[in-house]
């Protein structure tokens, strides 16, 4: 969830080398395609790349699954009981990295040191207690409020998989939007064409079923969950932007102390009173092997889309989206025997398609925008036809 955009706050002395990020799109001399297998080199980045996509699409897709499994009508429903243990895990994380880098190391890895500098998350200069609380607690408000509006949408009285992952994506253009108006980032005309079609689907989604139905409520869900995301990475790119291994590992574990602390110490006001207004109920024994199994596909989630960052670029993270809406819709059809009317089919390729344009590189933009212009500048030198005044006219006539 964290930090995928245009905008880069660039750390150059605790910046991830990123080889495939840095790679320029240039186009082919003889076709003037832009093309990245040039090499095998490239070619082994565009395979990693690949199954990147794939690995990111099948987790969210198993994770969306499993976690539509822990609604059990009249027995158990409780959102927030979800949220709360899967986001517990990411604690794991630093330990998890210590780990590796003491095994990688053999023992010469100096952890304190390390530590003391991987907590220089927002910045290594001017620590300063008051504002790290600050920044850290305003980021986590809204991974949970992402999460849990999320976890609450996959109710199956609402949307199905596919709808909800559709609705999902439109928040890139709201990163995009946000990014242009708080970080300044360069106006692209066609981007706010993908803004267009993205919020043209929502309304479709939500006029499938009529104004006002259950569906409704979930297309609200849906949008508040993408446009709390799209809010946390514009945040994350401002505050934190392009970091080490360590540092994601630290960020990702105090995410997960502070949901742990936060539900304990400040939301068990809410856990009670959802809990009698039966908002939520725990009536029977808690399914704890489905939440095993939807909190260690979301952390391989996590792990995918935070640490492959610095190895590719952001588009990979975009296109595992755009592979996982077709293969929620075939999970769908096949285990739960659901179909899609027009009217959804058609939201969840206006939103697909203003997702593809979101993804566009710039300098795939600025290439294709370029050779537009060369071709209409370029015409063929074809000489005017004469023309005969009318003296050369009469001369004809009279010859």
């Amino acid at each position: 969830m964290a930090g995928s955009g245009a905008i880069e706050v660039e750390r150059t002395d605790i910046t991830c080398e990123s080889s495939f990020a840095n790679t320029e799109v240039t186009p082919d001399p003889k076709s003037g395609v832009c093309c990245l297998c040039r090499n095998g080199k490239s070619q082994q980045k565009f395979a990693m790349a690949c199954a990147i996509v794939l690995c990111l699409a099948i987790t969210w897709v198993a994770s969306a699954q499993l976690c539509r499994e822990t609604y059990i009508p009249g027995q158990f429903l409780s959102p927030l009981l979800c949220l709360y243990f899967w986001s517990s895990w990411l604690i794991f994380f630093y330990p998890m990295y210590v780990g590796i880098e003491l095994l990688v190391s053999k023992g010469d890895f100096p952890v304190g040191q390390t530590f003391r500098e991987n907590l220089h998350i927002y910045g290594p200069y001017d620590f300063h207690v008051g504002r790290f609380v600050y920044k850290t607690i305003t980021l986590c408000f809204l991974w949970g409020l992402t999460g849990y509006t999320y976890v609450r949408s996959l109710d199956p009285g609402f949307l199905e998989t596919t709808d909800i992952s559709a609705l999902l994506t439109t928040n890139h253009t709201f990163v995009y939007m946000l990014s242009w108006i708080v970080l300044f980032e360069k106006f692209v005309p066609l981007r706010i064409f993908a803004l267009i079609l993205s919020i043209s689907g929502v309304v479709l989604f939500a006029y499938a079923d009529g104004f006002g139905s259950h569906s409704t409520w979930g297309v609200v869900l849906a949008i508040c969950s993408s446009s709390a995301l799209a809010v946390f990475k514009v945040l994350y790119k401002k505050w934190i932007g392009r970091v080490s291994f360590g540092q994601i590992s630290m960020f990702l574990s105090i995410m997960g102390k502070m949901n742990r602390l936060g539900n304990l110490l400040t939301l068990w006001p809410v856990i009670i009173i959802l809990q009698y207004t039966e908002l939520e109920y725990v009536k029977s024994s808690v399914p704890w092997n489905v939440l095993c199994g939807v909190a260690a596909l979301m952390i391989v989630f996590q792990f995918l889309s935070n640490y492959t960052e610095c190895l590719t670029n952001d588009l990979v993270t975009g296109l595992g989206m755009v592979v996982a809406i077709p293969m929620c819709g075939v999970s769908d059809y096949i285990w739960r025997s659901r179909t899609f009317n027009g009217m959804k089919f058609s939201g969840v390729v206006l939103s697909t398609l203003g997702l593809l344009l979101v993804l566009v590189p710039d300098s795939c933009i600025g290439e294709v925008c370029t050779s537009c212009m060369k071709h209409i500048h370029t015409k063929p030198n074809i000489p005017p036809p004469e023309r005969r005044g009318r003296r050369a006219r009469r001369d004809i006539i009279r010859a």
